[in-house]
């Protein structure tokens, strides 16, 4: 029964570790619909939650301008 305490314990915290990590976002610049070559961003845990929530692009005229970001 402790050996299975342990491995949990340390499966646990060996997932804590995968999550507080810092995680890489890709994200790519239009300019009326044009996009440029993908950038690599670290998402900011304090302000956004997920790489989507970084998203600030607006349609103008059927085209794409601003900043989009997928996780990676």
């Amino acid at each position: 029964m402790k050996k299975i305490m342990v491995i949990c314990a340390a499966t646990l915290m060996l997932a804590g570790l995968a999550t507080s990590c810092n995680k890489k976002c890709e994200c790519k610049t239009y300019i009326m619909g044009v996009a440029s070559n993908p950038t690599e961003l670290e998402l900011d845990k304090d302000s956004y939650k997920k790489c989507s929530d970084m998203n600030t692009y607006v349609m103008i005229d059927g085209k794409k301008n601003g900043l989009e970001c997928t996780s990676k």
